[in-house]
């Protein structure tokens, strides 16, 4: 069974982003209900994760226009009769055909001039998320003003590039025109006027590589101030373990960058690898929504781990003075009583106060409690 490539994109985008929806989501519940607190990093990743679903929809509108024609039906000239070809029961040339296909051709220049515009501005959004949640929790003053330099970078290299995209031609709309796309299959020069457009792949290319460069740069950021923390070395690696989280987002940035290069290479290799091209870019976009988000679910379980332990938690009531089992007596009447009397008649008194000999010394304030005798007996 033959699935068309564009088909494939299109499953893995809509699958990938319902991923991101959901994580997101789970996001600012963790943020909202269990932090009490929703920031500006939440609205840049929720921001960055509508500009995905436009991608998503986008790459929907590319697989449908595409499909509708083959890239070989280009490769005929117009200016000399064309080869007929059988369709059914209908012999029809293939310069009849050619304006059947210009409609579903205007639609996926159409679509392939908005992605490459959205798509730059969804990774903008994404590592504008991750930089301001660096930039809420930097206390070390070179840490934070490495942020600023790195959210300026990336907000100016993604305006130009994005003016780059939307002014590839001298006229925006021949940027989706099928008279001058079709002009470079025809074989014959100055049948029709080319438009003044320059060649996008050198843009691409370079985008691809700073793209590239800031994932790296985001990744690298946080690590020297996590290894600068008083804490024992197995949080520091914990901590660095979560913020590499990241790492998944580099390597399809690396993929993308490739598929990139091949795509670039001639008009046939574009038709070849687009496809692929819009694939990796799914997956760079998403990965770096997840990845950036997965660390603040851990909130999830947060009271799930405390419970158990307050359960286990028994109080245990102090020992009791052991005492035989026998209750205490106490002979009151004795203090009413007559004492007896000593020879001299004065009443003879059992001693009750005795202050041990190891008070006179080793012991704080001994001058104060040694006796003049070893007891002092009352």
């Amino acid at each position: 069974m033959f699935i068309r490539s564009g088909f494939v994109v299109v499953i893995v985008g809509f699958t990938l982003t319902s991923l991101s929806t959901i994580i997101v989501a789970l996001r600012y519940y963790c943020r909202y209900f269990r932090m009490g607190s929703v920031g500006v990093t939440d609205h840049l990743m929720l921001t960055a994760l509508l500009l995905t679903w436009g991608n998503t929809t986008i790459n929907f509108y590319q697989d449908t226009t595409s499909s509708k024609f083959r890239p070989s039906q280009f490769r005929f000239p117009v200016s000399i009769p064309a080869p007929q070809i059988r369709l059914g029961q209908f012999l029809i040339t293939l310069q009849e055909k050619r304006p059947m296909i210009e409609a579903a051709l205007r639609g996926t220049l159409v679509t392939w001039w908005m992605y490459r515009i959205t798509y730059g501005i969804a990774l903008c959004f994404v590592k504008l998320s991750i930089l301001y949640f660096y930039r809420a929790i930097a206390s070390h003053a070179t840490f934070r003003r490495m942020v600023h330099i790195t959210i300026g970078f990336v907000c100016l290299y993604t305006f130009a590039s994005t003016i780059a995209s939307i002014f590839q031609c001298e006229n925006p709309s021949d940027a989706w025109s099928t008279t001058a796309f079709l002009s470079q299959f025809d074989g014959v020069k100055g049948r029709t006027k080319p438009p003044k457009c320059y060649d996008p792949t050198r843009l691409y290319l370079f985008t691809a590589t700073i793209n590239l460069f800031t994932d790296v740069v985001i990744l690298l950021l946080p690590i020297p101030t996590l290894l600068g923390l008083r804490v024992p070395m197995s949080k520091r690696l914990a901590l660095i373990g979560i913020f590499s989280v990241g790492l998944l987002a580099i390597v399809a940035s690396c993929v993308r960058m490739w598929v990139m290069a091949l795509w670039s290479q001639s008009p046939e290799k574009s038709a070849q690898f687009g496809a692929d091209l819009l694939l990796w870019g799914q997956v760079e976009t998403n990965s770096g929504i997840i990845s950036a988000s997965v660390p603040f679910l851990r909130l999830i379980f947060g009271r799930r781990e405390k419970e158990p332990e307050e359960k286990r938690r028994v109080v245990v009531p102090p020992r009791p003075i052991p005492t035989d089992n026998k209750p205490l007596r106490i002979d009151s009447l004795k203090f009413f009583t007559e004492p007896d009397l000593g020879p001299n008649g004065s009443p003879v008194w059992e001693p009750f106060i005795t202050v041990p000999a190891s008070l006179s010394s080793g012991s704080r304030g001994s001058a104060m409690l040694e006796p003049t005798r070893p007891h002092l007996t009352v």
